[in-house]
């Protein structure tokens, strides 16, 4: 296995872990009645986009 290998594996997982937390993050700010901070969901949504792309870089 060659570094660009794990470089493609690690930005996998990662855009796949990133896009299921920021899809239970969003179902916890819609059962929300109180007012919420939605940085974490944004940054996830965003750093899963990023991981994507670096997947799309490394095949």
């Amino acid at each position: 296995m060659t570094v660009m290998d794990a470089a493609q594996y690690l930005s996998y997982f990662m855009a796949i872990y990133l896009f299921a937390y920021s899809y239970v993050a969003g179902l916890k700010i819609c059962e929300s009645t109180k007012p919420v901070r939605g940085l974490t969901f944004i940054l996830s949504v965003v750093m899963a986009f990023v991981f994507s792309c670096f997947t799309y870089t490394f095949s």
